[in-house]
């Protein structure tokens, strides 16, 4: 039996360590399958994020083949021109929106942010009217019991000699008193003075952004630019040709003979010029803007865009703000510029 012990013993540890090293494994197993799993998915992404490229690059090459066909074609090559020449339009009008909605909000972010630490700074000062006013009346108290203390222990330095012992004793009584009242004082005016301390330290809250009255007012301004833009080029159709640009292929476009592709090229580069040297073009938006504003409506209260029904033509406005006519085009229905996507929701 004494033998035997220890070799069952011995047995028992060697399956002990047998088991560790199974768990061992087991969980390495377990982790290079999850490891695997991941490399996997991350696999499966960048194949898909290739062919994703793969068919972008088919489409520019396609798109570059079309043009070198029409260019290469005397017939088809004032087309290409124009066709492009248009594209170029939509993407102009469509960068002046976005360039203008990034101003507006930046504009009315340091509005509201100005008005918000404005706001706070007003409360502050407030809430420490009525504890100055506090703090200076204690301290003019502690000031004036420090003064009847020195008045008191000077009379009690008078008072020497035997048969001045009550006086004495009678005067220390009452500075005992005024001091405690003065260290009551004294403690009560620190207290207010780390109060004043800890309020003026305080930092403003966050400021919670551009309200809804704010970013409804920046969408009538993009919306009343793009109706702007839409007058600019509505001659000729020029805009509505812009748009068809925009979402049809050079090869599904046609705009007439020679004669009629160089016209419309000309008409396009007297409209751009016009465009950039339009100097009345901003308050035009903003009178603009202030007519559509008690004209459209939303379809709920927290609703930042109006709704598309109520935008149906485009005002013809004197400078006063009148109306003189109208045109019948929604800009916003019809998403001219690609408007939608400068829109604050």
């Amino acid at each position: 039996m004494a033998t035997i012990a220890p070799q069952l013993f011995s047995r028992s540890e060697d399956n002990l360590e047998d088991e560790e090293q199974l768990l061992k494994l087991f969980w390495n197993r377990a982790e290079l399958k999850k490891e695997l799993a991941k490399l996997r998915g991350e696999s499966y992404r960048l194949i898909e994020q290739v062919k994703k490229q793969e068919a972008k690059t088919l489409r520019v090459q396609q798109h570059l083949q079309q043009l070198e066909t029409s260019l290469g074609n005397p017939e088809h090559a004032l087309t290409a021109v124009a066709y492009y020449q248009l594209k170029g339009v939509w993407e102009h009008c469509h960068q002046r929106l976005a360039t203008l909605s990034a101003e507006l909000e930046r504009a009315q972010y340091d509005k509201g942010y100005r008005i918000h630490i404005a706001a706070f700074k007003r409360d502050l000062n407030d809430s420490l009217i009525g504890v100055g006013q506090e703090l200076r009346e204690l301290t003019e108290t502690a000031d004036l019991l420090a003064a009847q203390i020195r008045t008191m222990r000077g009379q009690r330095d008078m008072l020497a000699g035997l048969w001045n012992f009550f006086g004495r004793r009678k005067l220390t009584n009452q500075i005992y008193t005024v001091t405690e009242e003065h260290d009551l004082v004294r403690a009560r005016v620190a207290g207010l003075s780390e109060e004043i301390q800890t309020r003026t330290a305080r930092e403003a809250p966050d400021y919670a952004g551009l309200d809804l009255a704010a970013k409804r007012s920046i969408n009538l301004t993009l919306i009343a630019y793009a109706q702007e833009l839409f007058l600019t080029f509505m001659d000729r159709d020029l805009a509505k040709l812009a748009r068809e640009a925009s979402i049809r292929q050079l090869t599904g476009v046609a705009y007439g003979s020679r004669r009629d592709c160089r016209a419309l090229s000309k008409q396009i580069e007297d409209r751009m010029r016009l465009l950039a040297a339009d100097r009345k073009l901003k308050s035009r938006v903003q009178v603009r803007a202030a007519a559509l504003s008690a004209r459209v409506s939303y379809a709920r209260d927290k609703d930042t865009v109006p709704t598309a029904a109520t935008l149906g033509s485009i005002a013809l406005l004197k400078p006063d703000g009148r109306e003189r006519g109208a045109v019948g085009m929604n800009v916003l229905g019809e998403e001219y510029w690609d408007v939608f996507a400068v829109l604050l929701v």
